[in-house]
């Protein structure tokens, strides 16, 4: 089985275990693939796109300036770093750990550089001037009327200058330094060459604009957030880039005193809004996006990769086989490979502005910082694993680390919370063993970390657990009143039903007719049967285990006879003329016995106590001058309805003589006549059992 297929059975054997297992189930968190691992966050460990972690050499300071601000810096011709700073600007060569002070750049800022066979060019801000920097000399070149200049790239054979406000596109030919092209946003703010476009980053409204050879401009994106800050092209040629939220800033001066109006030929133009007002950025987890990293695939779909909650992303580079994106306000690295990412280290700064070459250099401020690639020099790598919540506790059992690495170490905590926090447990104690029993009590969340030798690669963590066997819980136990009985279609009888053959499961008959209920109804129609009482439970286990029910009937005194064991339903009508008249209870015993065989747990529920009366009301009958005295009366239940007929004729309904039909003995009167006739009396007491009774009137 090839690796991709191994992944996928993988993964649905763990899905499938999660939906239908059982508490006592065997289950496995297994990190083998980029997206499970881009879950995780790393420290000099990175996450390859086979699905891997690599330990990696990290990033160490090499050189620190006195400057506040250290934004650009590019590879001289002779391999050494040229770097540029800001308040003051200042022009460093940065050569085995020591920075040698090139040039004192007028200006506040040096925003961009680039090495060039006619020697380097250097870009300021305040003003906005382009110099060339060669032997031991700064030499003006160029000089914005108004804005600065934010980045320089060479396309078509030409330097190309990205300038603002307003934001426009400078470039550098046989003439001198000339403007090429007006651009609709307030600064063309960073610029990347991908094939025969250029593509331009703007501030104001955060646009990604394509500009062919031929001076064609083209729109490519529309971002939420107020800058481009960076862009990087991929082997692929793809182009990735960073958007955040930048300092609010002002529309440049429009055509014809106009924004978004149209041209000579009715075509119309670009709208660039007030980047300041209005901003809509998009939510993450219902926290607002302070930045985002975006793909633009070589056929022109934008999509969005990820989006930082907490991180302001401002730098991106291509390594070769991922993307480095350079973050604040805790300077890390992240790194990102198909669709996710996870950091890849942190550093002792603020904020990483600027990532040179294929990540071999790193600019930082807070404080002006320059790093650089340490060398194979032994030093280890961490991986810290996403804090996995389980739906309920688990009980933890062997790990696996593949392959076994010497010097590999794993250790692991637990918590309640589904985040770490204060009441998170301490990690464990570090352990040498690819191979061994994870060392924490049962709990809710887990989470791993690997120390990863140099040099070293992990391609699988797997951990074995199976959830705490929770007994099932009876939330109610109720019982229908007398005669009431629900079934999914009515008998052929009409709404009185009868028994087509006796029970021969013990002294109760019983319908149980729970497969075929109504969609609209759990428990289906209402019908009636005289004897029967329904009695209906709501239970759920919560491990999700099958349950399995028994039922018991139990008198007052203790007394208890079982009705039915092993019962799949939730429902059941019992005949209870089984009964002797009394009072009585349900008990309802709910297990998971079938999916925790030998270690199974039960609930035990009771319903309310009710009344078994199968035992008719008595009649008597006196004459009391001109009517008819009645007094009905039931030894065990209150009398529901008295009714009487003279020769035959239709019933007549009886009013209590205390005008409240309510007692289990009540007094009638009716009228009383002569010549013959035969009176009949006919009562039924609340669990429809009928008397009747008859008087000759003579």
């Amino acid at each position: 089985m090839n690796r991709l297929n191994r992944i996928a059975v993988i993964s649905l054997m763990l899905v499938l275990s999660a939906s239908l297992g059982s508490a006592a189930q065997t289950r496995r968190w297994i990190a083998d693939t980029a997206k499970e691992f881009l879950k995780g966050r790393g420290d000099g460990v990175a996450v390859t796109t086979d699905g891997g972690l690599e330990s990696i050499n990290g990033w160490e300071a090499v050189v620190s300036l006195d400057e506040p601000v250290v934004v650009a810096g590019g590879l001289d011709r002779d391999g050494s770093l040229i770097v540029g700073t800001g308040y003051p600007a200042n022009l460093y060569r940065i050569k085995g750990g020591r920075a040698e002070l090139l040039a004192a750049v007028p200006g506040e800022q040096v925003t961009a550089v680039l090495s060039t066979a006619e020697g380097v060019l250097v870009a300021t801000v305040a003003p906005g001037v382009l110099y060339r920097w060669q032997n031991g000399r700064l030499e003006e070149i160029g000089r914005l009327g108004e804005g600065g200049i934010w980045d320089l790239a060479v396309f078509d054979g030409a330097v190309v200058a990205a300038a603002g406000s307003p934001a426009a596109l400078f470039r550098l030919g046989p003439k001198g330094f000339q403007r090429w092209m007006e651009l609709p946003d307030v600064h063309a703010r960073c610029l990347e060459v991908a094939g025969d476009t250029l593509l331009v980053g703007t501030s104001g409204k955060g646009l990604i604009l394509g500009v062919h050879r031929t001076g064609q401009v083209s729109m490519l994106s529309d971002s939420p957030f107020t800058e481009i800050s960076d862009m990087a092209t991929a082997d692929d040629g793809s182009v990735w880039a960073v958007a955040l939220v930048g300092e609010p800033a002002q529309n440049p001066p429009a055509k014809n005193g106009k924004n978004g109006s149209q041209d000579d030929d009715g075509d119309a133009t670009v709208t660039t809004e007030t980047a300041s007002l209005n901003l809509d950025l998009p939510k993450v987890n219902g926290n607002t996006a302070t930045s985002e990293l975006v793909r633009l695939t070589p056929e022109g779909a934008l999509l969005s990769v990820h989006r930082f909650t907490r991180q302001v992303a401002s730098a991106v580079a291509w390594d070769g086989t991922g993307v480095l994106v350079g973050t604040g306000f805790e300077g890390e690295v992240w790194r990102f490979v198909t669709d996710g990412g996870a950091r890849l280290a942190s550093v002792d700064a603020v904020q990483i502005v600027g990532i040179l070459g294929a990540g071999d250099v790193l600019l930082a401020q807070g404080p002006a910082t320059v790093l650089e690639r340490r060398s194979g020099d032994g030093t280890s790598g961490r991986f810290r694993s996403e804090a996995a919540r389980f739906p309920r506790p688990m009980r933890f059992g062997e790990y696996l680390v593949y392959p076994q690495v010497d010097g590999l170490r794993i250790r692991f905590r637990t918590g309640a919370s589904e985040k770490p926090d204060r009441s998170w447990m301490a990690w464990t104690e570090w352990s040498n063993a690819a191979a061994g029993k994870v060392p924490v009590p049962p709990a809710g969340s887990l989470q791993w970390e690997l120390e990863i030798p140099a040099g070293a690669r992990v391609d699988r963590v797997e951990i074995a657990m199976a959830e705490i066997n929770l007994p099932p819980e009876v939330s109610s136990v109720s019982v229908e009143d007398p005669g009431i009985v629900y079934l999914a279609a009515p008998p052929p009888s009409g709404p009185v039903i009868d028994p087509e053959h006796p029970d021969i499961s013990g002294i109760f008959t019983v319908i149980d007719d729970n497969s075929n209920r109504q969609a609209e109804s759990t428990k289906g129609k209402k019908y009636y049967r005289v004897g029967y009482r329904t009695v209906s439970w709501n239970a759920k286990d919560p491990n999700d285990d099958t349950l399995r029910f028994d039922l018991e009937v139990e008198r007052r005194d203790g007394f208890r006879l079982p009705v039915r064991e092993r019962i799949d339903e939730t429902q059941m009508a019992i005949d209870t003329t089984a009964l002797p008249d009394g009072i009585y209870r349900f008990n309802l015993t709910a297990d998971d016995a079938a999916q925790n065989p030998g270690a199974a747990l039960e609930t035990v529920a009771t319903s309310r106590w009710f009344t078994v009366d199968n035992t008719p009301p008595e009649i008597e009958v006196d004459a009391g001058g001109e009517t008819w005295v009645v007094l009905v009366s039931d030894a065990t239940s209150p009398i529901l309805e008295v009714e009487w007929s003279r020769d035959g004729d239709r019933w007549h309904q009886l009013a209590a003589r205390d005008g409240v039909l309510d007692g289990t003995e009540e007094r009638f009167s009716l009228p009383r006549q002569s010549g013959g006739h035969l009176v009949v009396v006919r009562a039924m007491d609340r669990h429809y059992n009928r008397t009747t009774k008859g008087v000759v009137e003579e």
